[in-house]
């Protein structure tokens, strides 16, 4: 190092890291909700990723998206062509595809599987936890 150099002080690099180490001291640690065990109320086991569960079909509890799907397969009758998909807001559909390539469908009829517009519980501890 040169001579003039050597009261300068480093402008990139690992400056000031020991002091903070990516938290502030002043601001407290926010207080995230546990997230209770929830059982399936189809299957009985537990769910793990709440964020895929859906409310039961009575409004009561939570059950596996799996659950769900193979209860409204059982109570519906398939034509040829005919699929059951998850369509978003707590609904499946019965969709036909127009063609091979599975891009062209259409809706054939809804099924309703949780009550629009309600809150639960579980959804509600699992939305302060993610910070929504």
């Amino acid at each position: 190092m040169a001579e003039g150099n050597r009261d300068f002080k480093r402008r990139f690099g690992r400056r000031g890291r020991d002091k903070d180490r990516g938290e502030r001291r002043d601001e407290p640690k926010r207080v995230v909700p546990e997230v209770p065990a929830i059982q399936c109320t189809v299957c009985g086991k537990q769910i793990f990723d709440l964020s895929s569960a859906l409310a039961g079909r009575d409004g009561t509890g939570a059950v596996h998206f799996d659950c769900a799907l193979a209860a409204v397969s059982q109570g519906e009758r398939l034509g040829p062509g005919e699929r059951i998909h998850y369509i978003g807001r707590g609904a499946f559909a019965v969709i036909e595809f127009k063609d091979k390539s599975n891009t062209a469908f259409t809706i054939k009829r809804r099924i309703s599987w949780e009550k629009e517009g309600e809150k639960y519980d579980w959804r509600k501890t699992l939305q302060q936890r993610m910070g929504i």
